[in-house]
């Protein structure tokens, strides 16, 4: 659930793995031989897992990287492994509001307090489309819920990460807040706006979210290892990443978040897949089986951000400047889920496709940043541009 694009959240520090340079009589490195550089580089930056499956028309490409846990004696990871997605969530729950709005159930524009009167305690009332595009002003549950983090210190987490939360008490903790800004003026990410988004699905279906998203998405995308947890309990489980995030603590540097309850990212990050069902949700969001080609279209029309990428109805819009289209927009989402991280793009004419997992949550930068940001942003370019990207 991160607040900015591909925020620096990984492992211990450690350089790049030198990769020898190839004999002049070496044959040119095929695609895969460049995915496998990439991985190997960025998987080398410390003691984190990594996943990763990639696309080209009918060539899939997957890989994993380390162990399923940092305990003594555990297996080793597997692409098909299980994690949670975080923010990549948004893009589910988006996808439901849009196919109500097909449905004549409600319309984006239609103001929150139509169908939610009373929940957002502000004189200016946003529209459902500006809490999907994050221009609502809402401010965000995450520095009440953890203000330690903040800092670094992860005392907050440790204390709290168990705890069940009601959708409405999270956003009742960020409207503690004023607006950042009047509705539809500004860009701030916000996931108690998507909250409330899950509030509104299940006001204007009358059934639970998990319900919407398995009978809109999860089935008809045939997201076979894909769910959203129910109850009071984490969520996880099959073969999965354990979690961590760092502590800062020498002698005790990394904390499990295995038991974080999944009340705490529901609407905006608590969907648990793997990365092969990231690739066919988000092909499915392109090929018609989710949206239709106009609703695709409203999807993707972006909203500036000041920063380096759009968004759209929970979607990312980033270049990664291609060479044989530098101007090409890939669409997709990351996300955070307090250890197991997730970044996930795709070309709009469901071509090409990359998602890439691992399970260590920096908070004290033990990895260069701008180390971590290379080494990601060059499998991803890769992986969408071939392999000269």
């Amino acid at each position: 659930m991160r607040n900015t694009f591909l925020r620096i959240t990984a492992a211990l520090a450690a350089g790049l793995v030198a990769v020898p340079a190839a004999a002049s009589a070496a044959p040119a490195e095929t695609a895969s031989d460049a995915l496998e550089t990439r991985f190997a580089d960025f998987a080398a930056l410390g003691g984190h897992s990594v996943l990763a499956e990639v696309r080209d028309g009918d060539d899939v490409w997957s890989e994993a990287s380390g162990l399923r846990s940092l305990e003594p004696g555990a297996e080793a990871a597997r692409p098909g492994d299980r994690v949670r997605i975080g923010s990549a969530t948004k893009s589910f729950t988006a996808a439901i509001l849009v196919q109500l709005q097909g449905e004549g159930a409600l319309d984006l524009d239609d103001p929150v307090g139509d169908h939610l009167p009373g929940l957002l305690p502000y004189e200016e009332d946003p529209t459902i489309r500006q809490l999907l595009t994050h221009t609502s002003g809402l401010p965000d549950f995450l520095p009440f819920l953890y203000p330690s983090l903040a800092t670094g210190d992860i005392s907050d987490v440790r204390e709290g990460y168990r705890r069940h939360y009601e959708p409405a008490e999270l956003v009742a903790l960020a409207t503690q807040a004023p607006l950042r800004f009047e509705p539809g003026t500004g860009y701030a990410y916000s996931n108690a706006g998507y909250m409330v988004l899950g509030m509104l699905v299940e006001e204007v279906t009358g059934h639970a979210l998990g319900t919407e998203m398995r009978e809109r998405i999860i089935e008809p995308a045939g997201l076979d290892r894909t769910y959203l947890p129910s109850g009071r309990g984490t969520g996880l489980k099959g073969p999965q990443l354990t979690p961590y995030i760092t502590t800062g603590e020498e002698d005790d540097p990394y904390f499990d978040t295995t038991k974080l309850s999944a009340s705490q990212l529901w609407a905006g990050g608590g969907v648990v897949s793997n990365v092969a069902d990231l690739n066919d949700f988000y092909t499915a969001l392109t090929d018609g089986t989710l949206l239709t080609a106009d609703e695709l279209a409203e999807a993707t029309d972006f909203v500036e951000t000041g920063k380096s990428f759009e968004y759209g109805l929970g979607l990312f819009g980033k270049r990664f400047g291609c060479a044989d289209d530098p101007d090409e927009v890939f669409i997709g989402h990351d996300g955070d889920g307090l250890g197991h991280e997730v970044v996930s793009f795709h070309s709009l004419d469901g071509e090409r496709h990359v998602t890439v997992a691992w399970n260590i949550g920096d908070k004290h930068g033990y990895t260069d940043p701008d180390t971590f940001d290379d080494a990601l942003d060059a499998l991803l370019r890769t992986a969408l541009c071939g392999e000269e990207g």
